[in-house]
């Protein structure tokens, strides 16, 4: 616990700084002048936040029981399945905690800038979860990786040497994107988005390529942006090394026969050892 405690520190520093901030005023220009109608869609009703904060928790609860209680892989998909409908195709991938990152950075730097409480409950939840229980968001609730996760048709091995220096640009991608928002210079996150084109119908023509891209080749790489790009990923990545409960194969018949490893199309299982822990 006491290794978790400056991580948790931290979120709720960044968390409480952005509650704290309160929104100007428009100026009072006459009762002649008439405001431009907002461009953007108007928010959900509180109530509907609340709704998608309580499907988020129960997600994520979810998530954590089918993988240390149950241990049930039919129930971790049927999981993915409705966290790609209700959080993919019907939110259309808002809220999403990815983009989120860049939400938190620029309301830590910037005192004039406000983020929703729901923003800050999709950011912060699923850090939570995987300081506990490792990276359940990634695994079973995160829409972007459950549309990889359903594309797969047959996984091809990478090497460890190659995987391992793809997995490095994450943290450069999440580096580069919360200085760009701290800076309020771009949401580079949001600009780039690979996947949120198929939720929403609607994107530029080079944002279709690159998401057809990626998808394209999610049929024979076990989800290249979860392990490659994903920012988020990488955060949960760095929270879930601290998690109180970490994930074993079969502890009790483990033989170290490393089919588990050589079979895992994701390279999640780092390394077989004589009492079950995955290694990864």
């Amino acid at each position: 616990m006491r290794r978790r405690l400056p991580f948790i520190l931290l979120l709720l520093a960044l968390a409480s700084g952005a509650l704290a901030i309160e929104r100007f005023p428009p100026p009072d220009l006459g009762p002649s002048y008439l405001y431009p109608h907002s461009s953007q869609a108007p928010p959900r009703l509180a109530v509907m936040a609340v709704v998608d904060t309580l499907a988020l928790v129960g997600a994520l609860g979810l998530a954590a029981f089918f993988v240390f209680k149950r241990r049930s892989r039919r129930s971790m998909v049927w999981l993915t399945l409705a966290s790609l409908v209700y959080f993919g195709f019907y939110r259309k991938g808002c809220v999403c905690p990815i983009g989120a990152i860049q939400n938190i950075a620029q309301a830590a730097f910037d005192s004039s800038f406000l983020v929703p409480w729901v923003v800050i409950a999709f950011f912060t939840l699923p850090v939570l979860f995987a300081l506990f229980f490792g990276r359940v968001f990634c695994g079973a609730v995160c829409p972007l990786g459950a549309l990889q996760e359903l594309a797969l048709i047959k996984a091809i091995p990478i090497p460890r040497w190659l995987e391992h220096g793809l997995g490095l640009v994450r943290y450069f991608y999440l580096g580069l994107a919360v200085l760009f928002a701290a800076t309020g210079t771009r949401y580079l996150i949001c600009e780039v988005d690979p996947f949120v084109s198929f939720f929403r119908l609607t994107a530029s023509f080079h944002i279709w390529v690159w998401s057809g891209s990626l998808l394209a080749l999610s049929l024979f790489i076990g989800r290249p942006y979860c392990r490659f790009l994903c920012p988020y990923g990488a955060l949960l990545g760095i929270c879930s090394r601290f998690a109180m409960k970490r994930v074993s194969v079969t502890p009790a018949e483990c033989t170290v026969c490393h089919l588990c490893r050589n079979a895992c199309p994701y390279g999640a299982i780092r390394e077989g050892r004589r009492d079950g822990e995955d290694g990864a």
